[in-house]
């Protein structure tokens, strides 16, 4: 009778479990670290508060047009205007790039009434054509020889890509027919830019 001898299967060549288990705890801060770079090389720095100083300057601006060819006749307030805002390097005089910097709210202000040499007015009314994302401040004013409006914006940043278009607004002689005098005055502010101010005498 052969005698059939058994004999434990030979391990394949490789590392021993130990070194596995050694190997994998060693792998993982290697990981951790490596997920968290790109995390921390992604964030951006906050836009920073306008610089003063004249450092600052509005682009564009208000306006103030009449319109006597075409019945009703009327003051049109802002029509195809638009606003933003550029800042300059105090060294160099470059602009600085863009989205660097933010306005803070921005207010259009917007009134009639007495001045530039009109001592008495005749009553207009308001009419609200195109806010353009901009949020009135209270109610629509009351028509009358004077009034005041003001609409706010959330903010814009500087750049020349950063450009939004002004609130539109038209003034009608609450009367009909012809302009009757009066005296528009817009501003443009903001809470890191200095005033910006421009009016027009009608008619």
């Amino acid at each position: 009778m052969n005698d059939i001898s058994t004999a434990a299967p030979s391990s394949p060549p490789g590392p021993n479990r130990r070194t596995v288990m050694k190997a994998a705890a060693w792998s993982v801060p290697v990981i951790a670290v490596a997920v968290s770079t790109p995390l921390a090389a992604a964030s951006t720095p906050e836009p920073q508060p306008a610089p003063g100083g004249g450092l600052s300057v509005w682009q564009g601006g208000t306006s103030v047009q009449t319109w006597t060819l075409t019945q009703p006749n009327r003051v049109q307030v802002n029509t195809g205007q638009n606003v933003g805002f550029e800042s300059f390097n105090p060294d160099t005089g470059d602009a600085e790039p863009a989205g660097t910097f933010r306005s803070g709210v921005v207010t259009v202000t917007i009134q009639w009434g007495a001045g530039n040499g009109v001592t008495d007015p005749t009553s207009y009314r308001l009419e609200e054509r195109n806010l353009n994302g901009w949020t009135r401040v209270g109610g629509v004013p009351a028509e009358g020889t004077s009034g005041l409006v003001q609409y706010t914006y959330t903010g814009i940043l500087n750049g020349t890509s950063n450009i939004v278009p002004l609130p539109v607004v038209w003034l009608y002689p609450s009367a009909g027919g012809s302009l009757t005098p009066t005296y528009v005055n817009t501003a443009l502010s903001s809470e890191y830019l200095s005033e910006k101010t421009s009016g027009s005498r009608v008619p």
